[in-house]
C-alpha cells in the first residue's frame, strides 16, 4: 500500500502485474431479455439496496436487491418522452427518490414510494434547453435541482419548483455530468467534452449562488470527459474520478481541505491498454482480457485492514467480459502526471453473463453482501457470484458458466464505446 500525498491510497507492488489469481465469478441471475436496459449508466442507493437503468422505452427500470444474493424488479418509472441519459438515486436518506434527466427537454424527480401513474413529482424545464445531458440533486439542504445543457449548468429550486440560476461560463463545450458529493452535499463537480471538471461551492443562500463565487478549483484532462464518480481513499468519498473519452482514468482530490481539492492523485494513460497487459502478464485469459480490453466501466474502492482504500478500475471486452484492476502507483517523481500510474493484476473477472458491451456496473467491494451487478448492450442485467470451478484456460478457450467454451474474440467492432 502506498498512501500518495496523505490523501489517497492505492495499491502499491514492485512487479505490480504479478499477483495471486483473480476470483472468478459467474452469472448467478440474469434479468430477462424483455426488460431491456439501454446503453447507458445505472445507479444504485448509497446503500446498496436499489439499482436504477434507464431502458430503450425512454423508461427507468428500478430493482432492488433480495436477500437470497439476487436482485428483484420493482417497478417502471414513465414519462419522459425522449431517450434517458442519466439517472441517479442522488439522496442517502431518500432512497426512494429517484432523479433523471432526457433529450426530451426535462429533469424529472420521480417518488417511488407512489401509486402508478403518480411516481413523477416534479418536472424542471429551461425556455432554452431542448435537451439535458446529465442531472441530479442535491445542496446543504437537498435543495438544489441541477441538469447539464449544452455547455450550460442550469439550477431549480426542488422546495418551489421554480429556476435559479445558469452557469454559462464555467465550460466552452457541453458539459456530460453533474454530480454532487456525497458527504459533501455543497460541492458540486461538474464535466465536459471541453476536458475540464469544475468544483462549486454552492453553499448559503440559494438566490446568490454563482459561478464566479462559487468556483473553487478548475481541472484540466485535455480530453472529454465522459463519466465521473467518486470513490474512498484515505477517508469516504474523498476521491474524484474521471474518464475520458481517449480511454484515461484520472483521481483527484476532493478531500475536506479546500486547499487541496483538484490536485492530481493518480493517471493512468491508456487504461485499456494497461489493462489488457497487466491481464497478460498475470495470465488471466479468461474471455479475452489478455488479448484485448476494449472500454472501461466505471471506479470502485476496497477499504484495507491497515487503513486507506485500494482503488480499482473495471475494463471490459467486446465478448462481454469484465476485470476489476487496483490502481498501482510507481513511486516515482512527485507529480502524478508526469509519473503515471499503473494497473495491477484484476481482482475479480466477471465472464460468462454477457455477449456484448458491458456499460453499467454497481458494486459495493466493502459489502460481501452486495454482490456486482452488471448491465449491457445484450439487454441483460447479471448478478454475480463466486464461481466453484474454473479453468482459467489458454489459446484453446476457458470454461465459462454452464461449461460453454469461450475463444478470443474475432469480431471487427470498434474498441471504444463512447
Amino acid at each position: 500500500m502506498l498512501r500518495h500525498g496523505d490523501r489517497i491510497e492505492v495499491r502499491r507492488a514492485t512487479q505490480p502485474n504479478t499477483a495471486s489469481p483473480a476470483a472468478q465469478v459467474a452469472p448467478t441471475q440474469a434479468v430477462p431479455k424483455s426488460h431491456r436496459p439501454s446503453p447507458l449508466p445505472s445507479t444504485d442507493s448509497s446503500d446498496g439496496k436499489y439499482l436504477a437503468t434507464s431502458l430503450s422505452t425512454q423508461a427507468v427500470k428500478m430493482y432492488q436487491r433480495t436477500e437470497d444474493g439476487g436482485i428483484a424488479a420493482l417497478l417502471e418509472l414513465t414519462g419522459h418522452g425522449a431517450a434517458v441519459t442519466d439517472v441517479t438515486i442522488p439522496l442517502p436518506h431518500e432512497p426512494w427518490l429517484v432523479c433523471s434527466s432526457s433529450l426530451d427537454g426535462t429533469v424529472r424527480l420521480w417518488d417511488c414510494r407512489a401509486a402508478d401513474g403518480q411516481r413523477e413529482v416534479q418536472k424542471y424545464v429551461a425556455g432554452f434547453a431542448k435537451e439535458f445531458a446529465s442531472a441530479t440533486l442535491g445542496g446543504g439542504n437537498d435543495h438544489l435541482v441541477v441538469g447539464a445543457q449544452n455547455e450550460q449548468v442550469v439550477f431549480w429550486d426542488r422546495r418551489v419548483g421554480t429556476g435559479l440560476e445558469v452557469f454559462e461560463d464555467s465550460h466552452s463545450e457541453d458539459v456530460t455530468r453533474v454530480r454532487f458529493q456525497p458527504g459533501r452535499r455543497n460541492r458540486l463537480f461538474t464535466a465536459g467534452v471541453d476536458g475540464l471538471t469544475c468544483a462549486f461551492d454552492v453553499g448559503g443562500c440559494p438566490a446568490d449562488i454563482n459561478d464566479e463565487d462559487g468556483l473553487m478549483t478548475v481541472m484540466h484532462t485535455d480530453c472529454a470527459i465522459v463519466e465521473m464518480g467518486f470513490v474512498s481513499g484515505a477517508g469516504d468519498n474523498d476521491v474524484l474520478w474521471l474518464l475520458t473519452g481517449n480511454e484515461d482514468a484520472w483521481f483527484y482530490d476532493a478531500s475536506d481541505d479546500a486547499e487541496t481539492v483538484g490536485n492530481t492523485l493518480a493517471y493512468v494513460p491508456d487504461t485499456r491498454g494497461a489493462a489488457q497487459r497487466s491481464s497478460l502478464a498475470a495470465g488471466i485469459h479468461a474471455g479475452g482480457l489478455s488479448q484485448q480490453v476494449d472500454y472501461l466501466v466505471g471506479c470502485f474502492s476496497r477499504k484495507e485492514p491497515g487503513g486507506g482504500s485500494t482503488v480499482m478500475i473495471a475494463a471490459g471486452t467486446q465478448g462481454g467480459a469484465v476485470g476489476v484492476y487496483p490502481v498501482v502507483t510507481t513511486g516515482e517523481g512527485s507529480d502524478p502526471a508526469s509519473s503515471p500510474a499503473v494497473l495491477g493484476a484484476p481482482v475479480v473477472v466477471m465472464d460468462g453473463g454477457h455477449v456484448d458491451i458491458v456499460r453499467a456496473m454497481a458494486w459495493v467491494p466493502d459489502n460481501t453482501s452486495e454482490v456486482p451487478v452488471t448491465g449491457a448492450e445484450d439487454s441483460r442485467v447479471c448478478v454475480w457470484g463466486e464461481k466453484t470451478a474454473v479453468d482459467p484456460g489458454g489459446d484453446d478457450g476457458y470454461i465459462q458458466a454452464g461449461g460453454k467454451i469461450g475463444r478470443e474474440d474475432e469480431g471487427g467492432r470498434r474498441h471504444s464505446p463512447y
